[in-house]
Order: structure tokens, then sequence, then C-alpha cells
């Protein structure tokens, strides 16, 4: 969308973009590292969409809306082509039995509806809240945003507005293909998010340290950094960092991280005013 991609150059030439892009970064590889489950059982895309499907179908406001089920989850996720329909049971199983979702009550008992509990949505809640209160004066209706994000009004704009991409089947390669070698393997983005946020002070990162940062194995690790390196995206240096030697991150990989990051920002922000919005207290910036 030309009306987005100009959103995001303009936020890239604010001068506290840098900050706001540090903080997002840590943020986001904060969200990773706590849903070490499921990052194990879908990639990245699958992941953040089966969450945003399952939050968008429980905040229906039309009283003749289904809901979230099992069924109707799997359709979406077949039809976007996320996963499987039993990778969907598998989990929504995790979910239940992690205490993220729960049966609820329905009058067509053929239909088995569950609910999203208090502790999911306080999960993604506590994420929202730290990449609206990032934006600061470069995009102030995060900060607007902040004061509404318990009102369902709100909640069910703002979860439709970033699902809708999404949706549409962006996924991160879209807008920065040198980004795939670490979206298709499993804790590669938690790597590209720790490599980011290390580079702003040039501090070398050994594989030891990714590993036990990402949870994934050393040579998984190790052989992520070597493809990464013969794309020109990080560099060793032999002997700092650790016994075994460190990796910073090429200027290309920052500023792929730097768009990913633009487009992540600009899409909250786009979400918020949507939220705004519903809710009739919009103030365009």
């Amino acid at each position: 969308m030309a009306e987005e991609a100009e959103e995001r150059a303009r936020l890239r030439s604010h001068p506290t973009f840098a900050e706001m892009a540090g903080a997002a970064a840590r943020n986001i590889g904060g969200h990773y590292r706590g849903d070490v489950l499921l990052t194990r059982m879908l990639n990245d895309r699958g992941r953040i969409t089966l969450a945003l499907l399952m939050l968008s179908m429980d905040l229906e406001s039309d009283p003749g809306a289904p809901g979230l089920t099992s069924g109707r989850l799997k359709t979406e996720a077949v039809a976007l082509g996320l996963c499987s329909p039993g990778r969907v049971t598998a989990i929504l199983a995790a979910c239940r039995l992690l205490g993220l979702v729960a049966p609820a009550p329905d009058a067509d008992r053929r239909r088995h509806r569950l609910v999203v509990t208090p502790r999911l949505m306080e999960i993604h809640k506590e994420r929202w809240r730290a990449m609206l209160g990032a934006m600061g004066p470069a995009l102030p209706e995060g900060g607007r945003a902040l004061a509404h994000l318990d009102d369902p009004r709100f909640l069910e704009a703002f979860v439709t507005t970033l699902l809708a991409p999404l949706r549409a089947g962006w996924r991160i390669v879209t807008d920065v293909p040198c980004l795939e070698l670490f979206a298709d393997r499993d804790g590669g983005l938690m790597v590209a998010f720790c490599l980011f946020d290390a580079a702003n002070g040039q501090t070398p990162l050994s594989v030891a340290h990714l590993a036990r940062e990402c949870r994934i194995s050393r040579s998984h690790v190790m052989d992520m950094l070597r493809a990464a390196a013969e794309a020109g995206l990080v560099r060793r240096l032999a002997g700092r960092g650790s016994a075994e030697g460190g990796v910073i991150a090429e200027p290309a990989l920052i500023a792929a991280m730097e768009t990913l990051l633009a487009a992540a920002l600009v899409r909250q922000a786009r979400a918020a005013r949507a939220g705004l919005a519903a809710v009739g207290q919009a103030e365009m910036a």
C-alpha cells in the first residue's frame, strides 16, 4: 500500500526512529522468547497470524458471530496456508493446557466454542503497551491508545487492523527478502533481533550466547550464521566476544531490520488509529 509505504519512510526519517526501533526490537525479541512453545510449532507468520485470528474471533461484537471455535480456526488457517488442521488442533490443545484458552458454553451444542482467557489477553496487552509506549512524538497516537486497551470496542478494531495485511498474505520477506534465511529457520528471527539490538553498541555476540538466549542448539546457530555471513549480513570477529569469537551485524542486516521494525511500528500506529476511531476519540496526527 502506497500510503503505508510513505508513512514508513516518514517514520524512518524522524530523529527518534533509532531509539524507537531499538525499543521495538527488544519488545519483539522478548515476545519470541516468551512464546517458545508456539515458535516450535509454527513458523513466524503462522504463529503471529494464528494468535491474532484467535483474538479477532474472540473479540467479535456481533451477537450472531460464532466466536472462536476449533473448526473456524482450522478453516482460516488452511485458507491462509498457515498450517494443517491437525497442527491447529495441537496448538489449541497446548493453549488449553497452558490456560490461554478455555471452553465456553454455547446455545448451539454442535459448536464447541472457546474463549481467550484473561491470561492470554494480558500477554498481548503487555506487548502492545510496550510497542505503543515506545512510539513517542513520532507517532503520538500510540500514547493515546494506551488508555483504551481495556475497551473491547478499541481492541476489536485494533486487532482487525493488525490482522488485515497478514490475512492478505503479507510475510516478512515481502519487504525484506534477505531476512528469509532467518525467518525460515527455527528461532531465526530471535537471532536477528539479538544481533540488531547488540549492533547499537557494536557488541559482538558469541554462538553460545545466541543459542542460550534463543533456546536453540549451537550447531543450529552456527549454520544460520554461516549462511548469514555468506549473504553479507553478519561478520565473524575471531577472538572477540568469547573464546570462540563473536558475531556482529553488518549494515545490510541493520537496514533490513530497520525496514521490518518501521513496518511493525506503522502497523501498530494504524491499528491504534482504527481503535481510537471505533471509540470516537481519534485525533489524527
